[in-house]
């Protein structure tokens, strides 16, 4: 009986906690993780998030949160919902082209880097740099429950052009912030909250 008892609190133990990282593998690398995140959001087509943008222009730092509904297929919408100043602002991205719209009337949020790179098309940005950005460094971070992922042009040398950070789970792939950097320099931080996937079909 009790050689009974031990095997089952053995076998009890092991499914414990084989359950702690469920959907991760011991043996994936950071590489591994990425190129199956990337071939994951090829799939996708759309997604939708809360995100808290913070960007930093010189010595002056504008923060707001954005309702974002990316689409693969159609009109990607992004509208401001805080603070109450720049509540409403909505910019509607479709086939390359960005309009903001506020009572009517354009708003211009300026540019990040010498590639017209803005705090508005920075959301597609990072969807872009997710499927073809050269991915220089992966590594796992937080004790291993996230993936980060270091993108920049592989013609330029550290800290020179922009680059990007992402930040994944590991176990759902959602992304969870995003970091844009110009010549070493970080202009943009993004948090991404409620992140919810929409696969094609």
């Amino acid at each position: 009986m009790q050689v009974r008892r031990l095997t089952a609190c053995v076998l009890m133990m092991t499914l414990l906690l084989s359950g702690c990282k469920a959907g991760i593998t011991a043996a994936e690398t950071p590489e591994d993780a990425a190129l199956a995140i990337r071939e994951e959001y090829k799939a996708l087509a759309g997604w939708s998030a809360v995100v808290d943008v913070s960007v930093c222009y010189s010595e002056t730092v504008y923060d707001f949160t954005m309702d974002v509904q990316w689409q693969r297929e159609g009109e990607t919408v992004l509208t401001v919902t805080a603070p109450e100043l720049l509540s409403g602002i909505t910019a509607r991205i479709a086939e390359g082209e960005t309009v903001l719209e506020y009572d009517g009337a354009g708003l211009s949020l300026g540019l990040l880097d010498g590639d017209g790179l803005t705090p508005v098309s920075a959301v597609t940005a990072v969807m872009e740099q997710i499927e073809t950005g050269y991915m220089a460094k992966c590594t796992w971070t937080g004790e291993e429950q996230y993936l980060q992922v270091s993108v920049q042009d592989p013609e330029l040398e550290a800290n020179t052009g922009t680059q990007f950070l992402l930040t994944f789970d590991r176990a759902g792939h959602a992304l969870l912030s995003a970091e844009v950097g110009v010549a070493g320099e970080t202009v943009l931080t993004a948090t991404v909250h409620n992140f919810t996937m929409t696969p094609q079909g």
